[in-house]
């Protein structure tokens, strides 16, 4: 029973998880001079100098930056921050609306996420507030979450990441110096404007708890709430342009009502709206923009203006590896939504958008590389050895079939090595040049232009340090074997091709540093080009690499990204660069045969 909990609890950054929320607080008031917390209730944090009409939010804490992260002039005037996942309780909301209003300056503001706890604790709270204490208290109420049918029950529909739009537009009214009427005008306006939908690969954690059970992982969740509540269905996994329109499709046709008229409109072609691909938690920054490219380019499609993006963490669901995406509807109020959209707030949660011009707004320059070049790789006429053009397509194929067949191996030996880039780098690069060298673009006649040929294919398609070192290498054999014109007879024999070998692998050596014995790649290039210089036959010059590929195995890194592991931990796994080199001389030596 123990082995199971200890097998399935999840790991945080946190201290004592009853104390998790105090640390986080702790935390931030440590970092944020500008904000205080009350003394009788910690978990309530306000500014410490409120102008205007305050605006108070909160909720379950675990989905920072909201609310708290919104506390700053221009946004929120106070946060009430409840236990993990939990409403705040009444005493908490109340003295937090006590300590930002007065006799003087009654009015508040409570912006409230459409949840029942959230909702019964706030609302009696303001009510207290109202009619013990004379103050001004407002509500607005916001749901925005497509997940949740029109008609389905009477809770209505779940507040998530649009809110943070209500706090932004409702705070700048307020620090404007808007009336408390004005601000409440303006919360509800954006509120009935906000459509949102959430899409997550795993269920989310709680500080302390055992991890629930993953999704299959071949499916993701369609409309996962931010507590971890499932969404409206399983759906198969696909690619990010796929998730994307599963997700807005039911956004565009779940509809807005603007005007509380209770009929929904649908979004169409001319509609013009700002958007935001908001991190649910666990979501990478890299994976957020490739979401946001899907999504502007979804509502492009379908004639739809959109004005601004807005991509980061705005409102978290503790681990979720999800996103969500929100739209706002600006028809009939675009001016008036933008300025406050781009109203100044010291809020550091809060991420300014630039104004979108639209795709045909977007700058693009051209640099052609090849019209600048300087001509050429040979200023004279380069003739061939006897042969050379079918072999050296044999060569070539051979190494790039090597390359394609160990490329599991070299990732597998990677991902304990390095950074686990290396089977899909060299992968590449292979299909790189046996395109070049299929479509005829890559002349295989010519040794000299050949190498600089591979080395273009190599450098625009490989990446890495691996492949600016083969481009290095290429390029060096080239310059070779321009010069290497024996006797006068403009004509490349075996002897100028062992010289270019050689010279390649020296300026690898020379412009990456790592000799042998640094557990990199050299450790198979240098005794390959020794065996060659030596005179050695091809299968002894693979016979070479091998041996000291495999050698690498047990030798200490110098250099290269092994060189910051330990080396219990690499002991035992060849360098995964080191073993490409021995394939791809491997599949010349087979191509040849």
């Amino acid at each position: 029973f123990f082995l199971t909990i200890e097998e399935t609890m999840s790991k945080e950054f946190i201290n004592d998880p009853k104390l998790c929320v105090d640390d986080s607080l702790g935390g931030l008031l440590k970092c944020n001079p500008t904000l205080a917390k009350i003394a009788s209730h910690p978990h309530c944090i306000v500014l410490s100098d409120v102008s205007g009409v305050p605006l108070i939010s909160g909720g379950g804490s675990g989905h920072e930056p909201g609310h708290v992260g919104y506390v700053a002039p221009g946004m929120l005037s106070g946060a009430v921050c409840g236990g993990c996942f939990a409403s705040p309780n009444v005493g908490e909301i109340l003295a937090t609306i006590l300590c930002v209003t007065s006799e003087e300056k009654p009015s508040a503001l409570l912006v409230v996420k459409n949840y029942t706890g959230d909702v019964l604790n706030f609302t009696l709270a303001a009510k207290k507030a109202n009619t013990q204490f004379g103050r001004d208290v407002r509500i607005v109420i916001v749901g925005d979450d497509c997940a949740v049918p029109l008609q389905k029950g009477i809770t209505g529909r779940r507040g998530v990441a649009g809110t943070i739009f209500v706090h932004k537009c409702a705070g700048a009214v307020a620090a404007g110096g808007g009336s408390i009427d004005e601000v409440c005008e303006v919360a509800g306006m954006i509120s009935r404007r906000l459509l949102s939908l959430g899409v997550s690969l795993t269920g989310v954690t709680i500080p302390g708890n055992p991890s629930p059970p993953d999704l299959p992982s071949d499916q993701f969740s369609l409309g996962m709430g931010i507590h971890g509540e499932a969404g409206v269905s399983m759906e198969s996994m696909c690619d990010s342009k796929g998730i994307v329109k599963k997700m807005c499709d039911l956004i565009v046709d779940y509809g807005y009502d603007a005007e509380e008229a209770g009929e929904m409109t649908k979004l169409k072609a001319g509609d013009e709206v700002c958007l935001m691909v908001n991190n649910l938690g666990g979501a990478s920054t890299f994976e957020l923009y490739v979401v946001a490219n899907d999504v502007v380019a979804y509502f492009e499609a379908m004639g739809i203006k959109v004005a601004k993006c807005y991509v980061g963490s705005f409102m978290t669901s503790f681990n979720m590896r999800g996103i969500s995406t929100s739209v706002l509807v600006l028809n009939g109020e675009k001016d008036k939504i933008m300025k406050l959209l781009d109203a100044p707030t010291a809020s550091k949660a809060w991420q300014m958008a630039e104004t979108l011009g639209g795709a045909e707004g977007r700058a693009e320059f051209s640099v052609d590389l090849e019209a600048l070049s300087s001509g050429p790789v040979c200023t004279w006429e380069e003739k061939a050895m006897p042969g050379f053009e079918a072999a050296a397509k044999k060569a070539i194929a051979g190494a790039c079939a090597a390359v394609l067949k160990a490329e599991a191996d070299l990732t597998r030996w990677d991902q304990i090595v390095g950074d686990g880039d290396c089977g899909i780098t060299q992968k590449r690069g292979a299909e790189k040049v046996m395109e070049v060298l299929g479509n005829g673009s890559l002349n295989a006649a010519k040794p000299a232009q050949m190498m600089n040929d591979l080395a273009e294919a190599v450098g625009k398609s490989m990446g890495g340090t691996s492949g600016v070192l083969f481009e290095i290498f290429f390029r060096k054999c080239a310059e070779e074997l321009k010069l290497c014109q024996s006797e006068g007879a403009n004509e490349v024999t075996e002897a100028d091709l062992r010289s270019a070998f050689i010279a390649g692998v020296k300026e690898v050596e020379t412009s990456g540093g790592a000799g042998v014995g640094s557990r990199t790649m050299n450790d198979a290039l240098i005794p390959a080009s020794q065996i060659c210089a030596d005179g050695g036959d091809m299968d002894s010059i693979v016979k070479a690499a091998v041996e000291a590929a495999d050698a690498t195995a047990n030798m200490e890194a110098k250099a290269g990204r092994s060189n910051y592991l330990a080396f219990s931990t690499i002991q035992g796994t060849p360098d995964p660069g080191a073993k490409a080199v021995a394939f791809i001389l491997q599949g010349i030596a087979d191509g040849l045969k």
